[in-house]
């Protein structure tokens, strides 16, 4: 094994680490409260050593955001691949969608804040490192469901007068508004014995009643 193998080895295992840190604190506390030198002292390393691998903490938290992007984007394939009519496959991203939202929240949260406008200004600018990658995944996340609304629109299990693009803008927006209980709303879910899963699946199905096929069954 030549040395250069060994030695990009070691700085991949070396940024694993970082992110692996930056992530524990961005969960606990958020971007806002987390410091570089908090990080580096969590790996007992100095704070220049953490700038050899990230510009700067912005660029540190969306390789956290990141990794929380590529689990879902993946989820999201295989739920497509999954199913062979377009309705089908929006429901296997809905499904998905719930079920990453239940175990990477952590994630969502993180990836919700890096969609503000503070961070956008950034990206714009190029003050972010891997903002590319960052804008492809979210590009490749709305194509995923793109296509799934294009293919049902064509094989006529959704209706043929739909635009894909509005179409899968409004879906994304219910899903995220399904998924995201409040409080107090989670309050009168359990008052009336419902679930969060059970309310989920009520509103992805109330809603594609809007968009579904004249013979098609969403449920």
């Amino acid at each position: 094994m030549s040395t250069r193998s060994r030695r990009e080895r070691e700085k991949l295992k070396r940024r694993n680490n970082i992110i692996e840190a930056a992530q524990k604190r961005f969960f606990e506390k958020g971007y806002d409260e987390v410091s570089m030198d908090e990080i580096a002292g969590d790996l007992e390393l100095s704070k220049a050593t953490l700038y050899l691998y990230f510009k700067n903490k912005q660029s540190l938290y969306f390789a956290v955001v990141i990794e929380g992007m590529v689990i879902l984007r993946d989820a999201f394939k295989i739920a497509v691949e999954k199913e062979s009519t377009g309705l089908k496959k929006i429901l296997g991203i809905a499904q998905s969608f719930f079920e990453y939202m239940q175990l990477y929240s952590n994630y969502y949260l993180l990836n919700l804040s890096a969609r503000g406008k503070r961070f956008a200004n950034m990206l714009n600018n190029n003050e972010i490192d891997n903002a590319e990658f960052y804008l492809g995944l979210t590009v490749e996340l709305l194509n995923l469901l793109k296509d799934a609304v294009s293919i049902g629109v064509e094989d006529g299990t959704l209706r043929k007068d739909l635009d894909p693009l509005q179409t899968t803008m409004f879906l994304g927006v219910a899903m995220e508004a399904a998924v995201q209980v409040t409080p107090e709303y989670q309050i009168l879910l359990q008052q009336f014995g419902f679930t969060k899963e059970g309310y989920f699946q009520h509103s992805i199905n109330v809603l594609l009643q809007g968009i579904a096929g004249k013979k098609e069954k969403y449920n």
